[in-house]
């Protein structure tokens, strides 16, 4: 008999959950950040692949501070909570000490798509940036760990999408039954 090793997801990292743990080597708190996107929840994205040439920061009041320019290379995937992975960054807690509203990524012409909840991909190319609002706002105060944490909240996939294919297994062939039924006529 063969064994299985099954890793369940319940250890996911809530967001919140562990703030008495997040800390680093000097003991100075990382922050953690959730961020949404109005479109991406109303549209029912679960999940993005973008290609990110910039990043930038709004304050409260809207004005922009660039954080840093990427090379767009290449398409980076990003999760939601229900999935538990995050980003980390090391270049937004440069920005000057105070209180910013909104995180900016600008992005590549091709490269960039959109994961929805029913598991459907769609490549999108009509934004050339997309804002991403900070739940309870971003304050920098300018003692905290060099590092940030950011959390994306979408739509969770749809239960739907992952019980099918075990739907599938146990729904079974629909001909063989007829052909059985009809073969016992004689």
């Amino acid at each position: 008999m063969m064994k299985t090793k099954f890793y369940p997801n319940i250890w996911q990292v809530i967001p919140y959950s562990m703030d008495t743990y997040q800390w680093d080597a000097q003991g100075r708190p990382i922050t953690d950040v959730v961020v949404q996107n109005w479109v991406a929840s109303h549209k029912g994205v679960s999940g993005m692949e973008l290609n990110i040439t910039g990043f930038s920061a709004l304050d409260e009041q809207g004005t922009e501070h660039v954080i840093a320019d990427f090379k767009g290379n290449g398409a980076i995937p990003i999760r939601g909570l229900h999935k538990g992975e995050f980003l980390k960054s090391k270049s937004i807690l440069r920005l000057a000490p105070g209180t910013y509203t909104t995180l900016r990524f600008y992005l590549g012409k091709t490269g960039n798509s959109f994961i929805f909840s029913d598991g459907r991909k769609e490549v999108v190319r009509e934004f050339q940036y997309l804002d991403f609002e900070v739940v309870n706002g971003l304050r920098i105060r300018g003692d905290e760990a060099p590092e940030v944490i950011l959390r994306f909240d979408f739509v969770p996939f749809s239960k739907r999408r992952t019980l099918w294919p075990f739907g599938q297994l146990f729904k079974g062939s629909r001909g063989f039954g007829a052909k059985l039924a009809n073969s016992m006529d004689h």
